[in-house]
């Protein structure tokens, strides 16, 4: 019984005539390791049909092979399910005539008895498969929660101030002030194993402030039908993306798009007919934190969800627009006397004057840097009205006498 899955093992080809007048009746068997198929003839109440039918029955639905009579003659009864639309129920094929009918009774029964035998082999195997499955699934589960809880120790204690963006199993992303009063921006992720942590220093923090606002427009729509429901939300700010990606770095553009992720919402499918109109609520208000990026060489903004601007103002207070501006001016202000006396202007750094509030300022990393910088002072001193046209014209000569 070594017949390939799809091969014949044997075959049977006979004839058979109930009676002198009958026509003589092809009888066929053919033995599969998976199924029988062939010509006979059903038996119910103890009589063959009157013609024979093809048929093709897997061993999984013959309860018993037998031998019996039919007309004086050995035949070969195969008890098995017959299996239906409406239903499942009982029959049962003869295949009269055969002269050897014990030899494809053991034929049949030995190939029945291989195929239940490779089929519990093969339940065994997907029993152990699905253990297995089940098994690294734990471990997965296992070491995904390890990896999370040691990442998140590591960065957060209990009074550390946190702003959840996202949280799933095993799963987050979220903003913290760590004891430095440092900006963090991260995510974990126990599955993947990835651990992505960007940080703003709090002397690169200038500002955040309110950006965008709500409106309202009026929408006419008329449908007839829909179908399967619909998804909204699920949108990424483009700023975010960007603005994470220069911030991070390696970590790419995806961490930045996640922090105003919005997640999607299904609504259901809903059949109608109608024309009408709606009074649609515009909300694109964000908060923009402005920072100075050490890899860029410059201040940059990036977007932040809309209520994160009450977290802010909690625990960096100092650094909301209003207060930073305020403080700007009335630095100038206060270098003012100064400056004009004894011509310091191209010495100074207003940033120096904020050490009350903010550590030490940001240090010009090249001349060109340097000379930018200047300039922007000297124009603000004279759109101030702190510097009369003179001393302007006289701070404006040495700038030029340093290119």
């Amino acid at each position: 019984m070594n017949g390939k899955l799809g091969e014949g093992i044997d075959s049977y080809y006979g004839e058979y005539k109930s009676s002198i007048f009958s026509k003589k009746t092809t009888i066929r068997l053919r033995i599969y390791p998976s199924h029988i198929e062939g010509d006979g003839f059903a038996f119910y109440d103890n009589e063959l049909s009157s013609a024979a039918y093809s048929f093709e029955i897997s061993h999984d639905d013959i309860e018993k092979v037998y031998i019996g009579e039919v007309g004086k003659e050995a035949a070969l009864f195969i008890k098995h399910n017959f299996r239906s639309v409406v239903d499942n129920k009982k029959a049962i094929l003869v295949l009269p005539g055969m002269a050897d009918a014990k030899k494809w009774l053991s034929i049949l029964e030995e190939t029945r008895k291989a195929f239940i035998e490779q089929k519990q082999k093969q339940q065994q195997i997907k029993v152990k498969k699905e253990e297995e499955q089940r098994r690294l699934a734990v471990e997965k589960e296992r070491q995904a929660l390890q990896f999370y809880q040691r990442c998140y120790s590591f960065h957060i204690k209990d009074s550390t101030p946190i702003y959840q963006l996202f949280s799933g199993k095993n799963k987050i992303a979220l903003i913290y002030i760590d004891e430095k009063k440092s900006l963090n921006f991260l995510k974990i992720d126990g599955y993947a194993h990835e651990e992505n942590n960007g940080v703003i220093t709090y002397k690169n923090i200038h500002y955040y402030e309110k950006a965008g606002n709500v409106s309202y427009v009026t929408d006419i729509h008329g449908n007839y039908s829909s179908f399967g429901g619909s998804m909204t939300g699920g949108k990424f700010s483009k700023l975010a993306a960007v603005g994470g990606g220069a911030l991070f770095g390696v970590m790419g553009m995806a961490l930045g798009a996640a922090l105003t992720y919005k997640p999607a919402e299904q609504k259901a499918t809903n059949t109608s007919f109608s024309i009408g109109s709606d009074i649609k609520k515009i909300d694109d208000r964000s908060v923009m934190l402005n920072f100075y990026s050490e890899m860029k060489k410059q201040y940059v903004d990036i977007e932040l969800p809309r209520d994160i601007y009450n977290f802010l103002q909690t625990y960096l207070p100092e650094k909301k627009f209003g207060i930073v501006d305020e403080l700007e001016k009335k630095t100038i202000v206060h270098q003012s006397d100064d400056i004009i006396k004894n011509g310091s202007l191209l010495k100074t750094d207003i940033r120096s004057d904020l050490s009350s509030i903010e550590q030490k300022g940001i240090q010009e990393t090249d001349a060109m840097e340097d000379f930018k910088l200047k300039v922007g002072k000297l124009k603000m001193m004279k759109d101030a009205g702190l510097l009369s046209d003179e001393k302007f014209a006289e701070e404006q000569e040495k700038l030029l006498n340093m290119i």
